[in-house]
C-alpha cells in the first residue's frame, strides 16, 4: 500500500461562527503534518471568514502544522469548491471532504488513515471512498437537542446521520476520505447538484466498480439546525435538489423518500371511496361493491394515521425517557413534511428553495440547474 497523503477540503461561505474551531481541530491532528494539507475554498464570504482562515495558515506555518491555502471559489456552491480542490491536488493520495461548521478529534486523521490502509488489506483492493459518522451532541438542550435526536433516529437522518457500528459497505456516507484517483476516474462531482452532490458522486464511484464503505474508528461533530424553520428550510431545499437528480437518475430512487405521498393518497382514496359508499350517496346505489368495502374505506386511514403517529411517539421516546418528547414528534413530523413538498417542487419548473443556513448563498441564479 502507498503512503497515506491528506488534501482536507473545506468549502467556505460565511462560515465565522465554526470555522475556528473548525481549523484548530484540524491543526491540532497528531496525522504527520507534511502528509497533510489543508485547502480553504471561500465562495465569497460576507463575514470574517477569509480573514480567520488568514490567520490560522499563518499559525499554522509558524507553529509547524499542516499548511493552509486559501483560494477564491467562484463556483460558490459546494460541489464547485471540491471540483476546484481536484484541479490542486499536488502530490496527496486522498481528499478528506470536510465543512466549515463540524470538528474533529485530534487523532481522527490518524485513526481513519490506519482503518482504511486495513480495510484495503482485508479487501485486497484501493477504497474509493471511506465515510465517518457524525457524533450527536450532547451539549445542545431544548429544541435544538430535539432536532439533533431526529436527524439522528432512524426515521431522520437516515444515511447521513445513521447510527452504525463497525466498518460495512455503504450508499452515502459521511465526510469521506476519497482516493483521488478514483474521484479522478469518474470525472469529479457534478456541479449541477446544489446538495446532494456526495451522494451522487459515492454512488458514480460504486457504478464504477470503486468500494464505497463507512466505519466507526472515530467521528465528527456538525453543527446543525437549532430551531424548527431551520428544519424546515433543510428539509425542502434537500428534498428539491433530491428530486432534480431523481430527474436525471431515476433508478436512484428509494420507496422510502415518497412513503408520506404514497401514504397521503392512500388516506385521500380511501376516504373519497367511504365517502361514495355512505348510504346517502346516490353514485353508492350502482356500485354495491363500494358498500361492501365501505367499512374497510373507513378503516384504512384511520389505520394508516395511527401508524405513523404510533410510531413517531415510539421514536421520540427513545432517546430521552418513557414519555414522548414533543420537540423531537415535531422535527421529525416537519422533517417528513418539509422533505416531501420539497421533492413536489422539485418536479415542478420552480426556482430552488432559499438556503436557510447562509443567506448569502442565495445571491446567486441557480434555478436553471436541474
Amino acid at each position: 500500500m502507498d503512503e497515506v497523503k491528506i488534501l482536507t477540503v473545506i468549502p467556505v461561505l460565511d462560515e465565522s461562527k465554526h470555522l475556528d474551531r473548525c481549523l484548530t481541530s484540524l491543526r491540532n491532528q497528531t496525522f504527520d503534518s507534511q502528509r497533510h494539507r489543508i485547502l480553504i475554498l471561500d465562495g465569497g464570504s460576507n463575514d470574517n471568514s477569509r480573514e480567520i482562515a488568514e490567520i490560522h495558515s499563518s499559525r499554522s506555518e509558524n507553529d509547524g502544522g499542516p499548511k493552509i491555502e486559501i483560494l477564491h471559489n467562484p463556483g460558490k456552491y459546494v460541489s464547485a469548491a471540491r471540483n476546484l480542490a481536484l484541479q490542486n491536488v499536488e502530490d496527496e493520495t486522498h481528499m478528506f471532504e470536510i465543512i466549515g461548521h463540524t470538528w474533529v478529534p485530534e487523532d481522527h486523521l490518524q485513526l481513519r488513515v490506519e482503518d482504511l490502509l486495513d480495510a484495503e488489506e482485508s479487501l485486497g483492493r484501493h477504497i474509493g471512498s471511506m465515510g465517518s459518522k457524525i457524533k450527536p451532541s450532547v451539549e445542545r438542550k431544548g429544541m435544538a437537542q430535539s432536532i439533533e435526536y431526529a436527524l439522528h433516529s432512524p426515521l431522520g437522518g437516515s444515511g447521513q446521520f445513521a447510527d452504525f457500528k463497525g466498518r460495512e459497505a455503504a450508499k452515502s456516507p459521511a465526510f469521506c476520505l476519497h482516493r483521488v484517483e478514483a474521484v479522478k476516474s469518474i470525472g469529479g462531482w457534478d456541479d449541477r447538484w446544489i446538495a446532494g452532490q456526495d451522494h451522487d458522486l459515492n454512488h458514480r464511484l460504486r457504478e464504477n466498480d470503486w468500494p464505497v464503505m463507512r466505519s466507526d474508528v472515530s467521528f465528527v461533530n456538525m453543527s446543525k439546525r437549532t430551531n424548527l424553520s431551520g428544519l424546515w428550510g433543510m428539509g425542502r431545499r434537500y428534498g428539491y435538489w433530491r428530486m432534480r437528480q431523481l430527474r436525471v437518475y431515476p433508478k436512484r430512487a428509494r420507496l422510502r423518500e415518497f412513503l408520506p405521498w404514497i401514504g397521503l393518497i392512500s388516506i385521500s382514496l380511501s376516504l373519497v371511496l367511504f365517502s361514495l359508499s355512505s348510504d346517502s350517496s346516490s353514485i353508492s346505489a350502482n356500485f354495491i361493491l363500494l358498500n361492501v368495502f365501505s367499512e374497510i374505506f373507513l378503516i384504512t386511514p384511520l389505520f394508516l394515521l395511527s401508524g405513523y403517529f404510533g410510531v413517531l411517539l415510539m421514536t421520540s421516546m427513545a432517546k430521552t425517557s418513557i414519555l414522548p418528547n414533543p420537540g423531537i414528534f415535531l422535527s421529525i413530523l416537519i422533517l417528513h413534511i418539509s422533505f416531501s413538498l420539497g421533492l413536489l417542487t422539485g418536479l415542478l419548473p420552480m426556482k430552488p428553495p432559499i438556503n436557510e443556513r447562509i443567506k448569502s448563498a442565495n445571491n446567486s441564479n441557480n434555478e436553471g440547474r436541474n
